[in-house]
């Protein structure tokens, strides 16, 4: 029995866009482009090609660990970094298990509260309309997506109270409710306009949607005023780079499995065997935290596996070519712009990654499929244009429990020699690299094996760095000034030992061009 559901993606795209509303008639008659914000003055200090820094975190929600919280370790870890950043990206998950409402407070306003207008408040403010006092940007995560099945639902509703009295099985990230189809992300962050009358509506864009860039109007955002984001998938500019954010969730369309389909149910079942031992196992009260955390990580692991094989197994080839358009047309449209030194894409699923539940999984292939069919369709359309340009100077990205540095190898595609930066160890549980090793292979067209990216760093669940000790991770990216762009990552690391915190400094990592 599954804990969670996950919405087709069709009605992913038509929630989220009737909370925004999208494309309504007023946003067209304004000239109100909803994809693009444009931080307050006041924030944007760094012109033209000046040097600045940012932030990522990413699979941050959980607030299952009552004592020595990796949430706010590094929260806490990145709070020296946070007066002179320009932003912070998170990469995706902000809430655990299913971006319930319930689970806010504790999974995210009480560890980032120094970012929170009012944070002191933290345990009185509501999550919705939230207020940051510095630029926080996420993208949604399929955690933030999910719902409770029902019987789950019931009994983590019905046991709530008890569990928090006796403090027992508190920390399983569940209450009453899940993330209602992404409705409690959409309240958090985003410009929700779906409950206004057409009046309103009109005051609303006029005071938020003040702002201009390339002659079209968006969205202003002021920290300390205004924070929300104008939609699930957007884009913004600081100091000569061009920032795109996707919904990753809509782009996972699998291809048509060539697996017998008896074959696919039949794994199935047996992971779905596997959950049900781990639910009996987790309802002992004896548990030791780390065997606790151990089962957890299993389930969830098991969990997207099960969405994984059932999306094989019904294939609706549901594809989100609107925002493959726009991310198309905004790279070609970005790299036309002289003023524009760099591009940064951000989202949840990773394209590559080496950690062994995410390398193989048919999410991570179809993410790639569809990031080489933009990339393609970039260069194509740019030609000699491009010169010696990439598509995008770096890949951010979550969902794999690791930070990880990757750089593909030739991959006979406009991904080629591009730099893949994983973000997603800030809070929930580790995972570990896989044992076939750092190498990605793919076969050609010939049929024969080739390498299509490496990995150089990875820090997770065994750090060898830190004698095998799990590796919690925050990012810290500096951008040089001037041109060509210069990338520089910083890991900034907690290594749990038992009940014990160490602040670990690898160092700094430029990435090739």
């Amino acid at each position: 029995m599954n804990f969670a559901s996950d919405p087709p993606i069709q009605k992913k795209i038509s929630k989220m866009a009737a909370r925004v509303r999208w494309k309504h008639p007023e946003f067209i008659r304004q000239g109100i482009d909803q994809t693009r914000l444009v931080f307050d003055q006041e924030f944007e200090t760094p012109a033209g090609d000046d040097a600045f820094h940012f932030l990522v975190i990413g699979d941050s929600g959980t607030g299952r660990h009552r004592f020595n919280s990796p949430p706010r370790q590094i929260a806490e870890r990145l709070l020296p970094h946070k007066a002179k950043a320009a932003y912070l990206l998170h990469t995706g998950d902000v809430v655990y298990l299913v971006g319930a409402a319930d689970q806010y407070r504790n999974n995210f306003l009480k560890p980032y509260r120094e970012w929170l207008q009012h944070g002191k408040d933290w345990d009185t403010i509501s999550h919705r309309g939230l207020v940051f006092n510095k630029p926080f940007l996420p993208v949604p995560g399929n955690h933030d997506y999910y719902d409770l099945s029902l019987p789950i639902a019931l009994l983590a509703g019905l046991t709530l109270p008890l569990r928090r009295h006796l403090q027992w099985f508190h920390d399983v990230d569940m209450g009453w409710r899940g993330s209602k189809q992404g409705g409690t992300y959409a309240s958090v962050f985003l410009d929700v306009l779906d409950d206004i009358s057409p009046a309103q509506l009109q005051d609303h864009l006029n005071t938020n949607y003040d702002a201009t860039w390339n002659r079209q109007r968006c969205m202003r955002y002021r920290p300390g005023t205004n924070t929300h984001l104008p939609n699930r998938y957007y884009r913004f500019q600081h100091a000569g780079v061009d920032v795109f954010a996707l919904d990753s969730n809509t782009l996972i369309t699998p291809e048509q499995s060539t697996q017998n389909r008896l074959e696919l149910h039949r794994e199935l079942s047996s992971l779905e065997q596997r959950q049900s031992s781990l639910y009996k196992a987790l309802a002992n009260r004896s548990l030791e935290e780390e065997k606790r955390d151990e089962l957890f990580d299993e389930l969830e692991t098991l969990q997207e596996q099960c969405f994984d094989l059932q999306r094989r197994i019904q294939h609706v080839a549901v594809v989100d070519h609107e925002q493959l358009d726009w991310l198309k047309q905004g790279l070609i449209e970005s790299h036309r712009d002289t003023k524009v030194r760099g591009r940064i894409l951000t989202m949840h699923h990773p394209a590559y990654v080496t950690e062994k539940t995410k390398w193989n999984q048919a999410d991570t292939h179809a993410i790639r499929r569809q990031l080489r069919a933009v990339f393609d369709g970039v260069a194509r359309s740019l030609g000699r244009d491009l010169k010696s340009a990439k598509p995008v100077d770096l890949v951010l990205s979550g969902h794999a429990h690791c930070m990880e540095v990757l750089r593909t190898h030739d991959t006979g595609h406009a991904d080629s020699h591009l730099n893949w930066v994983i973000c997603g160890a800030s809070g929930y549980g580790l995972r570990d690299q896989r044992q076939e090793g750092n190498k990605l292979m793919e076969n050609d067209a010939d049929g024969a094996s080739k390498v299509v990216a490496e990995s150089q760093l990875f820090i997770g669940r065994k750090w060898q760095a830190a004698a095998d000790k799990p590796a919690y991770s925050g990012l810290r990216i500096d951008i040089e000034s001037g041109r060509p762009l210069s990338i520089r990552l910083t890991p900034l690391v907690c290594v749990r030992d038992g009940s014990t915190w160490n602040d670990v400094d690898p160092d700094p990592i430029t990435l090739v061009p």
